[in-house]
């Protein structure tokens, strides 16, 4: 994980700009029409913080996590948005929120680190609270020559971790790559927390 995260404090601003004007709307909104009005929510592995922002423009009650100091150094400076630094396996939620969105940092976990994030959604999503997940579809679990670790979940794993979690599943849809890498496809999952 440590390398990970040295490999996006590296690259904070070229990755910033090669994200930050990413289309992510139909997805988002497709997650919010499950939020009551001003909602607390928050973004966990927020990167550029464009989907923080997204959602303080919606009305809500938006924040970020994320475990690169300089990008979340970059989201509060040039969009002026709540972020802090946190490890999302192990970060708990002083109150729980209406809504988690986790965009594109869950394959970042390996299998022991994403138990610890699923269990700990009791403390984070108060129950009949949504959330949001994208996973690459078939990617391989290893470390790359940069020295960031990405892992592989498919849609059963993730349904028997949301299982594990009381959340059922109220949408999943697979998407082309948002930046236009061929070959390369995603599963995205709306989830409900049972209560």
């Amino acid at each position: 994980m440590r390398s990970t995260i040295d490999y996006y404090n590296r690259i904070a601003d070229s990755y910033y700009w090669t994200t930050v004007g990413i289309d992510m709307s139909k997805l988002r909104n497709a997650f919010a029409a499950y939020l009551p009005a001003e909602s607390r929510v928050i973004d966990l592995g927020c990167g550029s913080g464009r989907d923080v922002m997204a959602f303080c423009d919606m009305g809500h009650d938006a924040s970020g996590l994320d475990a690169s100091k300089e990008l979340v150094e970059l989201a509060k400076e040039r969009l002026e948005v709540k972020a802090s630094v946190g490890d999302m396996v192990t970060w708990r939620a002083s109150e729980p929120y209406d809504g988690i969105w986790c965009c594109a940092s869950l394959i970042h976990l390996n299998e022991e680190e994403k138990k610890r994030f699923f269990g700990n959604l009791q403390y984070n999503l108060k129950p009949g609270g949504v959330i949001y997940i994208s996973v690459k579809e078939g990617i391989e679990t290893g470390t790359d020559e940069e020295g960031v670790y990405t892992s592989n979940c498919t849609a059963d794993e993730l349904k028997s971790f949301l299982d594990g979690a009381g959340c059922e599943i109220l949408e999943t849809v697979v998407t082309e790559d948002a930046m236009g890498r061929p070959g390369v496809k995603w599963l995205n999952v709306i989830a409900k927390k049972r209560g």
